[in-house]
């Protein structure tokens, strides 16, 4: 049986988890890493259609790929930068217009399809020597001792249905285990780590929609009462007139929408988005996925951590997910360096507290601020619809506020 001594393992290959692995292995390229994936190995390949599934890129989370390397593929293939967000109220007259003027810049941020991102830091972690990527890697045991996590996997099943040990086993000894393997995060059991939860009983339908007009890239979203609607510009294929939709809808009008031919969705599409884009002409394939808000009671435990999704998950009606979990790769990471400067081990406990110390006051806050928005504008007497008007019309009509807002917003 085989036996790797690593400094850090990184449990799960997702964009927060590659992008760990990569800050990692790029700030300390004498020490060894693992990036171990559940899943087998499997090829992503680029396409000559949109994927569906995009990222709302902010400024920090360029930053962050362009210091390991990735930045350079991902605009190399399809990036759409937006400069400009509008938002208004379905129920009333009140919207806000953001620009990249207001704070002097040349974007707002970058929509980038997830398999371009995934792509392009696999390929960079293919080139760094001190990364191994373990595919099929799912955990039968796990112990701590002597300071080392000891992690095991599990047998491969054969034709019969009978599990026995791997041809090549290898418990895997690891000073820092760093848990980035989602939502339903095993690490995050594997520390007994309490997790609470919040049911949105909606529904997030995704899918690529052809308009009439050019999205001029801008960002469009509407708040309904049974959930917001985000059309959101996409370019590379030799046209302005593809957006990602994003429809976080009431789990009945969900069901209802996902029942509906093509024709009838775009029909559906465009009345909800109040005609924007013009006609929506064609639809692709529609994803869903149920929409809850996580947060982990704490971050860490023994020896081990817990960034991205494994930590927290929000509702997607900000885009803030995948930047909430950059931004604990770079922090985590930056607070491993400055232990290592003072000859402290990474999984030292003041190490990982000052990383939860760091993070999490700000997870909740964005955690908090996207429950509220779900609620404001969720509600429907004459009240509720005045303030969210008045508030909209007050921020468009605030060059200070606006501004405000979206430094804070590209700082997350």
């Amino acid at each position: 049986m085989n036996r790797h001594r690593l400094d850090f393992a990184i449990v799960g290959a997702g964009m927060v988890g590659m992008a760990q692995a990569a800050l990692l292995a790029v700030r300390h390229p004498n020490m060894r890493l693992a990036l171990l994936e559940a899943s087998p190995e499997t090829t992503v390949q680029q396409s000559d259609s949109y994927e569906p599934r995009v990222v709302a890129l902010t400024q920090a989370s360029r930053e962050l790929l362009e210091e390991v390397g990735a930045w350079e593929d991902i605009s190399a293939q399809r990036a759409c930068p937006y400069v400009e967000m509008r938002v208004w109220d379905a129920d009333g007259t009140g919207s806000v217009r953001f620009n990249s003027r207001d704070v002097q810049l040349p974007n707002l941020g970058h929509i980038v399809e997830n398999n371009i991102i995934v792509a392009a830091l696999r390929a960079r972690l293919e080139a760094l020597s001190n990364v191994e990527l373990v595919n099929s890697f799912r955990l039968e045991s796990w112990w701590r001792d002597c300071g080392l996590w000891h992690l095991q996997p599990r047998g491969e099943q054969s034709d019969d249905g009978v599990e026995g040990l791997r041809e090549q086993a290898e418990i895997v000894q690891t000073r820092l285990l760093i848990g980035a393997d989602g939502a339903r995060s095993k690490v995050r059991d594997l520390l007994r780590i309490r997790c609470q939860e919040t049911d949105y009983h909606q529904t997030a339908l995704v899918c690529v929609a052809r308009c009439e007009k050019s999205h001029r890239h801008t960002a469009w979203q509407r708040f309904m009462q049974s959930g917001p609607l985000a059309f959101l510009p996409m370019a590379g294929l030799g046209d302005d007139n593809h957006c990602a939709v994003v429809w976080s809808a009431d789990d009945s009008l969900a069901r209802e929408l996902l029942m509906l031919d093509d024709q009838a969705f775009a029909l559906n599409l465009e009345k909800a988005i109040e005609s924007r884009l013009g006609k929506v002409e064609s639809v692709s394939e529609r994803f869903s996925f149920p929409l809850r808000a996580r947060h982990a009671e704490r971050y860490h435990g023994p020896g081990a951590v817990l960034v991205g999704d494994a930590a927290h998950s929000i509702h997607p009606l900000a885009g803030q997910g995948v930047n909430l979990g950059f931004q604990d790769v770079r922090v985590l990471t930056d607070e491993i360096d400055r232990a290592l400067s003072r000859g402290l081990e990474p999984a030292h406990t003041s190490v990982l507290a000052r990383y939860e110390r760091r993070r999490r006051g700000d997870n909740a806050s964005t955690l908090k601020a996207m429950s509220a928005f779900k609620s404001l504008f969720g509600a429907g007497d004459l009240h509720w619809r005045w303030l969210r008007n008045t508030g909209l019309s007050m921020v468009d009509a605030s060059p200070m506020l606006k501004k405000r807002i979206i430094l804070r917003a590209m700082a997350v």
